[in-house]
């Protein structure tokens, strides 16, 4: 696949798996709202986990979802969302790097990889996808920089650098420090840190939405970025 071609593809899979995730956020916020307007309105209601045995009946479910909105609902699909674009970057160093593999010409790897493998062809995506795979535990700032040297898409800006890094600090804590803020997300935010050290890092409603709008945002930055360099 030509390159202008995957990047179109990259942006339009990334955009609307990010619309897929907000629309089973917004329409499970209205689920569970329906559900406390049937209890409001005293309707019997009466769920049993089969796995746990838990039994619950409308009044306790009513006052449960608020939490499972909120906690719950609030983090998965903010996770989500950062995946969905870490997922997009990944795709993007990965097709540019196989239309421009010169760039890794100073790589090398083991004898036996090259023995293990079909052809020419096949030894590049290896040595590609390796240094994708090592990338991707790097900080944003270093993702990019690196992108920066191999793409000179120009963006994203400083900016929107330091707003990542606070996006993808927030989403580290909720899956590695059980929500609760440390040295090093305070560290890596500087001073977009919404929380100090000890403090229980929350998603509220207006930064859900504001992360999401943001990262649709610098997907098409990207996008469009990268279309431009490789029609030149």
């Amino acid at each position: 696949m030509a390159l202008i071609e995957e990047i179109e593809q990259l942006r339009s899979q990334c955009i609307a798996a990010l619309e897929a995730s907000h629309n089973y956020y917004s329409h499970t916020k209205h689920a569970w709202r329906f559900v406390q307007e049937a209890v409001r309105q005293g309707h019997t209601l009466s769920l049993r986990n089969q796995v746990t045995g838990n039994t619950v009946d409308g009044p306790m479910l009513s006052s449960l979802s608020q939490g499972y909105v909120t906690n719950e609902l609030t983090s998965a699909t903010f996770q989500h969302f950062v995946s969905l674009f870490d997922d997009f970057v990944n795709g993007f160093l990965r097709a540019w790097l196989t239309e421009h593999p010169d760039s890794l010409s100073d790589k090398q790897l083991k004898f036996q990889s090259v023995l293990d493998s079909a052809d020419k062809n096949e030894i590049v995506q290896f040595v590609i996808q390796k240094k994708v795979n090592d990338i991707a535990y790097d900080g944003v700032k270093e993702r990019f920089i690196y992108l920066e040297s191999i793409a000179n898409l120009g963006c994203p800006n400083q900016e929107c650098l330091d707003k990542l890094v606070e996006i993808k600090a927030s989403r580290d804590i909720l899956v590695h420090s059980k929500g609760i803020a440390n040295s090093l997300y305070v560290k890596k935010s500087k001073n977009l840190s919404r929380y100090k050290e000890g403090q229980k890092l929350e998603i509220p409603d207006d930064y859900h939405l504001e992360s999401w709008q943001f990262l649709n945002k610098v997907v098409n930055d990207i996008a469009d970025a990268g279309l431009i360099k490789a029609r030149k």
